[in-house]
Parts: structure tokens; sequence; C-alpha cells
């Protein structure tokens, strides 16, 4: 089982979008396939990485997006994919602006 950190930049309007995708990190949770019904949990620190917050829809022309992703292989070897986008915000920036 894997688990990553996607990031996806977004720039310009539809004709002339340009996408770029980037894996920031990648971890191997577990070895091997887990038994039916088993709940892992997972603790994951995002300091160490360089991210930026969350941006949607800039002007309509820029955003950027990160997204969680999973993968899961079984016994027989199949591999199961799911992904979920995560939002991001500046903490220090938001308590910055209460302050004020």
């Amino acid at each position: 089982m894997e688990l990553s950190i996607i990031r996806r930049e977004t720039t310009g309007v539809a004709p002339n979008q340009y996408n770029e995708s980037e894996t920031i990190t990648k971890f191997e949770i577990m070895d091997g396939a887990p038994v039916r019904g088993e709940t892992i949990p997972i603790r994951l620190f995002l300091g160490g990485f360089d991210l930026t917050p969350t941006f949607k829809d800039v002007n309509k022309k820029f955003s950027t997006r990160y997204y969680l992703s999973l993968v899961l292989v079984d016994n027989d070897g199949r591999r199961y994919f799911k992904q979920s986008e995560i939002t991001l915000v500046s903490v220090w920036l938001t308590a910055f602006l209460l302050m004020v």
C-alpha cells in the first residue's frame, strides 16, 4: 500500500491551458495486502515538505491543488487507486490577518 502527495498546477485559459503534476512525496505504508475490514491509522507530518497553500482559479487563469493518492495491491497483484483532493491553508498568514 502506497500513499503519495501530488501537486497539480494549472495555468492559462481553456484553449491554451497548461497542466503540470509533481509527486511531492511517496510513502510505502505497509508491505503486503491488508485484511478486509482492517483500519490502518496514518499520521502524515507536512512540515518537512515544500508546500504552498491551495489556490483555486485565481482570476480564472491559475490554480494549485493538492491530492492524496492511495494505491492498494491485493494478494492477486491487482492494483486499486483512490485520489482525494486536500486543501492546504497557510496558518501563519491566517493568524497574522486575525491580529491586524
